[in-house]
């Protein structure tokens, strides 16, 4: 697929951007792309000449989507264009910037590539949860993570987990982390859970400082019904995080729900992406303490 048009997203307080939004718009005019822009960034002095701006309630019908900042502005611009899943490439600006594929220095190389349709769309899996209470349902997804906790950080979850409606165990902890390959590297990481290759579907349970010596994390295939139902050990009010960027309150009456969504993430990528380089070279995996 060879691309008629993109929207860049941007971290505005990244000194960085408006830098590279010119150098894009150039690039997109002298190809013929057409380029939207958020209207954030519309006080730039050449955006009514090289581009269109667009709101984040009036989204563009676009090819892919340009990412600039880190890792959250990534999980936002997916969030904003999820229905449906527009492919995404990531320019990394600033921290760890895991998600983000490519640096600032190859962003024209890596457009051209586009332009000449000499790139693939890596499918990953997404996360959809549903939390029923007082007889109503509401549903939410996450890229990276759903993270299960007490209203109240610091006070104990307890919490049963069914999977396919079989009972797995009770969970007494911090919180649970119900992560996608993608998000393996993020807080279940952090939290002791595995590293797991993004194109392997499956679904990562990560108890966070469990009390218990027993409680470890689970690998699970992406095809499984999770459910966690609250007992009275429980905190009145828990409370559910999407992506780190969402928050979503509930009771202990509630039953959370989780399982793949029928979308999947499109992310952009190259013949010469190296996963386990960036292992090695962000997380510093593989290296011995001196």
């Amino acid at each position: 697929m060879k691309p008629k048009s993109f929207a860049i997203w941007a971290n505005v307080g990244k000194k960085e951007v408006p830098t590279l939004v010119s150098s894009v718009a150039e690039w997109a005019t002298n190809n013929n792309l057409e380029l939207f822009l958020p209207n954030t960034l519309e006080d730039l002095d050449f955006t009514e000449d090289k581009c269109t701006l667009y709101s984040s309630e009036d989204l563009p019908n676009v090819d892919f989507v340009l990412c600039l900042g880190g890792d959250g502005t990534l999980l936002s611009a997916v969030r904003l264009f999820s229905n449906p899943m527009v492919p995404v490439l990531g320019v990394h600006i600033g921290g760890l910037g895991f998600l983000a594929q490519i640096v600032p220095e190859e962003l024209i190389e890596k457009l051209d590539l586009i332009k000449n349709g000499d790139f693939t769309i890596e499918d990953r899996l997404v996360l959809n949860a549903e939390i029923s209470q007082e007889g109503e349902n509401n549903t939410y997804f996450a890229i990276n993570d759903f993270v299960v906790q007490n209203k109240i950080a610091y006070r104990v979850t307890s919490l049963d987990l069914y999977i396919n409606n079989k009972h797995v165990s009770n969970y007494k902890s911090d919180g649970i982390i119900i992560s996608t390959p993608t998000g393996s590297t993020a807080y279940s990481l952090s939290s002791g859970g595995p590293i797991v290759q993004p194109d392997v579907f499956s679904i990562l349970i990560t108890p966070i400082s469990p009390h218990s010596l027993t409680s470890r994390p689970l690998v699970l295939p992406s095809d499984v019904d999770i459910q966690f139902r609250f007992n009275g050990d429980s905190e009145e009010e828990l409370k559910l995080i999407c992506d780190g960027q969402h928050i979503e309150h509930f009771t202990r009456d509630s039953v959370v729900k989780i399982n793949q969504a029928n979308n999947h993430l499109k992310f952009i990528t190259f013949n010469d992406y190296d996963y386990y380089q960036t292992l090695k070279t962000k997380m510093v995996w593989g290296k011995r303490g001196s």
